[in-house]
């Protein structure tokens, strides 16, 4: 279900910028940014921290487990070969092993992870507020959750090129 949300387009991301710490300052709530790029200035003023890093981590001590579990199955129980009088179980041939393997999966879980906890997947289609948003503008979509005529007059002074209400 559609609701009226304030929607707000900057051409100059300097003034957006000053919005938003405005905004933040009086706890309006910002649904969303678009823009033709990402800035990390913008993005900290919305965004709260990802929690993927830990998941990350989380990927890879998994990911190494296994792959020693996998490789010492191998080597040792399923198949011993000893052969020129080494050891059956040698660890540093596998440290290269695992090193890759880590990485490989822990970039593969990584990318499923985020791509799944953001909702894109292959044939969505996308969501573009306006064609100018993928040249110059900027938008800001804003929840009616405070005094609407006040957000507007914010916007004006802030330097907001247009403001409107839109359902989205």
């Amino acid at each position: 279900m559609a609701s009226k949300n304030i929607v707000a387009k900057f051409t100059d991301e300097e003034k957006l910028s000053k919005a938003l710490t405005r905004l933040n300052d009086k706890k309006v709530n910002i649904l969303d940014v678009y823009g033709p790029f990402a800035t990390h200035d913008i993005l900290k003023k919305v965004t709260r921290e990802s929690r993927l890093p830990y998941m990350a981590i989380l990927y890879g001590i998994t990911a190494i487990i296994l792959m020693f579990a996998f490789l010492y199955y191998t080597t040792v129980i399923d198949y011993p070969i000893s052969y020129g009088g080494k050891p059956i179980f040698s660890f540093p041939p596998m440290v290269v092993l695992l090193f890759l393997i880590t990485i490989l999966l822990t970039t593969i879980l990584s990318t499923l992870t985020f791509h799944g906890r953001s909702l894109i997947f292959p044939g969505k289609p996308a969501d573009i507020m306006d064609e100018s948003v993928t040249d110059d503008a900027f938008f800001l979509v804003l929840d009616q959750n405070y005094n609407p005529e006040e957000i507007k007059v914010w916007l004006q002074e802030d330097g907001a090129d247009e403001v409107t209400e839109k359902e989205i």
